[in-house]
């Protein structure tokens, strides 16, 4: 076997396609390692930034709050206060992009944020690059390296059969699993290994985050599967009486078929199922229940216009009451904004066990924690916040107390840690479609068609 293996390997060397399709492997890891380590880089950026700016607000808020100012303009604190909200870096946001180049990951919440226009520092890119995707070691298991595989694999026995040399191979041999065996493995490792060194460079150089070692772990082991589902599905080709460019003409439109045409077909199913509600409808609620509001306790109380502590007081528990009442106006808009993207987002879930490439895909940025998944959890999280906050704020108002620094330290603050996906399921689903596809190629290659 050793002896095989060493020829197979001398003969991919001495061709240049091979060593071609190798230099590819390895500029591709390169490039996919370099943007992945300025992804990671503005991301902690970013959230220093925020954290500084925050840092910056939380001592300005605090020299406020013990001076001893008059009560009609104490009375005013709450609405002065700035609570950060900061998302934790994902684990492996270098490996995965996914949608953290684009979602926000601060946020600020006082008095007077709702939720539906908390986050205001949407990432805007341009729409092709978004729906593209950005090009990361993600990118490369899903898109480029089954292209190598097929490019190196696409004509394993088919190139024999068509020259004539299957019997006389398979004779010396003494066993077509040895001959498999002998031209997969090197085939395999030209892919892999660069693969694999760039996962433990990114691990090596990385930051020390919660559970990277770990989810790194399972993202290696996702994306070898599927690598192993592409092997067994060019195996099973070429165990058919085709000649080899047939063989890379199935193959490569197999490729096409599961990595580019299946997702954007199943994302556009989910958005014409289940249609998400118009913004502008949130926008226009809010507006219609402010201006009532308003209009309403202006009315009923047209004696408010004095600026003593009384009059302060009447007019902040006013601005309170409006947001009470506008939170709950937008509320219903947004919840159903909100469960109709969970009904698009359980659909594509569905769907997506129709295309191996699409479960990779959404395991490895589930594994990585920038799927869209991790964006729905934060933002509830967030919200629940945003709730308990604001009436944290609210509750000298409601007492006619001015926010004391001891009310200030007590305010809650954001901690979130998201739970650690484990891509146990896809993995189970990617292995056993890799053992029943390539059984079946190993069966029919026993008894090989060499005529």
């Amino acid at each position: 076997m050793s002896t095989l293996l060493r020829l197979e390997l001398q003969l991919l060397v001495r061709q240049r396609i091979s060593l071609l399709l190798v230099l590819l492997a390895v500029a591709f890891c390169a490039l996919a390692f370099a943007n992945g380590r300025a992804v990671l880089t503005q991301q902690i950026a970013g959230r220093a930034a925020s954290s500084t700016e925050d840092a910056a607000t939380n001592a300005r808020v605090t020299a406020m709050i013990a001076e001893k100012a008059e009560p009609a303009a104490a009375v005013l604190y709450p609405f002065r206060v700035q609570l950060p909200v900061v998302a934790p870096i994902p684990p492996l946001v270098d490996f995965s992009a996914g949608r953290a180049t684009f979602e926000n990951y601060a946020a600020v919440v006082s008095l007077r944020s709702r939720a539906d226009s908390l986050f205001k520092r949407t990432q805007l890119d341009n729409p092709e690059a978004l729906a593209r995707g950005s090009f990361d070691l993600g990118f490369f298991v899903v898109i480029v390296a089954p292209l190598l595989l097929i490019g190196l694999g696409y004509g394993l026995f088919a190139t024999d059969r068509d020259s004539g040399t299957a019997r006389l191979i398979l004779a010396q041999a003494g066993s077509p699993i040895r001959v498999l065996a002998a031209r997969s493995i090197p085939r395999l490792a030209l892919v892999v290994a660069p693969l694999a060194v760039t996962v433990m460079l990114m691990i090596a150089n990385g930051p020390d985050l919660p559970g990277r070692a770990t989810a790194a772990a399972w993202w290696l082991g996702t994306a070898l599967a599927l690598l192993g589902f592409w092997w067994a599905v060019i195996l099973l080709v070429n165990s058919f009486k085709i000649s080899a460019e047939t063989a890379a003409l199935v193959l490569v439109g197999l490729w096409s078929a599961l990595t580019l045409m299946l997702p954007p077909l199943i994302a556009a199913g989910a958005q014409i199922g289940y249609p998400p509600p118009s913004r502008f409808d949130q926008i226009a609620t809010a507006r219609a229940a402010e201006v009532a509001s308003t209009t309403a306790y202006e009315n009923d109380h047209p004696d408010l216009a004095s600026e003593d502590f009384a009059g302060r007081l009447a007019s902040v528990r006013k601005t309170v009451s409006i947001g009470r009442t506008v939170d709950a106006a937008v509320a219903p808009v947004s919840r159903a904004f909100d469960e109709q993207l969970a009904r698009q987002h359980d659909l594509v879930r569905m769907l997506a066990w129709l295309s191996p490439p699409l479960i990779a895909g959404n395991a490895l940025n589930a594994t990585a924690g920038t799927d869209i998944a991790a964006s729905l959890a934060f933002r509830g999280e967030v919200t629940r916040y945003l709730a308990a906050a604001k009436a944290a704020l609210a509750r000298p108002i409601d007492q006619g107390a001015i926010l004391t620094p001891a009310d200030y330290r007590q305010l809650p603050r954001f901690t979130w840690k998201p739970a650690p996906d484990r891509p146990v399921v896809p993995l189970v689903v990617l292995i056993t479609l890799t053992i029943l596809i390539g059984g079946i190629a190993v069966r029919r290659l026993m008894s090989p068609q060499v005529d």
